[in-house]
């Protein structure tokens, strides 16, 4: 195992319930495709996003299924 400690910083987050890859994959997809490049307020400021998956959940298939996308941010200059 590695560790990968991160600066302080910002980040955005966002919630994704459902089906695992399918709403995940859906969610990033926006992500990179309408959020990040419509949103005048901020920026990316990393090399890496997280993703966290549910750990009482283990059932990706389950509607419910929670996970989220952490993504680095800053202030747009």
């Amino acid at each position: 195992m590695m560790i990968y400690e991160f600066p302080m910083q910002e980040w955005a987050v966002f919630d994704c319930v459902g089906p695992c890859p399918e709403t995940l994959q859906a969610l990033n997809t926006k992500i990179f495709t309408e959020w990040l490049p419509l949103n005048k307020e901020y920026e990316i400021a990393g090399n890496a996003n997280i993703e966290w998956y549910d750990p009482l959940n283990g059932d990706t298939s389950d509607p419910k299924y929670h996970t989220q996308v952490w993504i680095p941010v800053r202030k747009a200059k």
